[in-house]
Formats: C-alpha cells, structure tokens, sequence
C-alpha cells in the first residue's frame, strides 16, 4: 500500500496536496485505516499499540510521498529516492517487530512511549 500512494503522488503531484488536505474519516480512508491496523493485530500488536502504529505508519509514507511530490528529492537520482524509500519502510518494519516482540516491557511500550516525544500522545 505505502508503493502505491508513493506511485499515486508521482504521478499527480500537483494533486496529491490537495488530497491530503480534505478530510480523512470518509468511510474508503476508515476501512483502509482498519485493514491496517487489523494486519497489525495479526501481526502481534495489542489494539491500542496497531492504532498508534497505523497513525505512525501512515504520517510516515503521505510525507515522503507529499516530499517527493512537492520537488524535495528532484536533485537526487531515482534510484536514491528508492533506496531512501525502502529504508524509511524497513525502518518501519523494525519498530512494528521490536514492538511486537516487547512483552510489555522496554521502551516501546506503555504511557512512557507517548512521553518520549512531547506531543505525541495518541
């Protein structure tokens, strides 16, 4: 899903701002956001954790893409821009498992998670 919004900004990039600006609780962009987070609970991540990991994800790849849209990468070669693209999603990748894999415990875990970062609570 995060290759075809990347797609989608690449090729509408006038466009693409302005979908990020309308409303996202139309019942498409729930059902999305719910398939989502239901991959994240299968995958191991309590509730709570898969819907913080959906907001995370998804801020994550509409910036890059909206970046990339917008001109911000056009002085690198494509290739970089995939290169960076693939890191920003195994980085992803690691926090979901490092999440998944921490038993409630460490630093991805509980109310401490939303304190490391000022703002960021939920």
């Amino acid at each position: 899903m995060a290759a075809a919004i990347r797609d989608t900004a690449a090729r509408h990039p006038a466009v693409f701002p302005l979908l990020l600006q309308r409303p996202a609780a139309t019942e498409r962009s729930r059902e999305i956001r719910d398939g989502v987070v239901a991959a994240l609970r299968q995958a191991g991540l309590a509730p709570d954790r898969a819907a913080r990991a959906e907001r995370l994800i998804s801020t994550a790849v509409l910036g890059y893409a909206a970046g990339e849209a917008a001109g911000r990468f056009d002085h690198h070669d494509r290739h970089v821009r995939d290169e960076d693209f693939a890191c920003l999603l195994a980085a992803i990748g690691t926090l979901i498992e490092a999440d998944t894999l921490s038993e409630g415990g460490g630093p991805a875990a509980g109310p401490a998670a939303d304190r490391a970062v000022p703002g960021s609570g939920g």
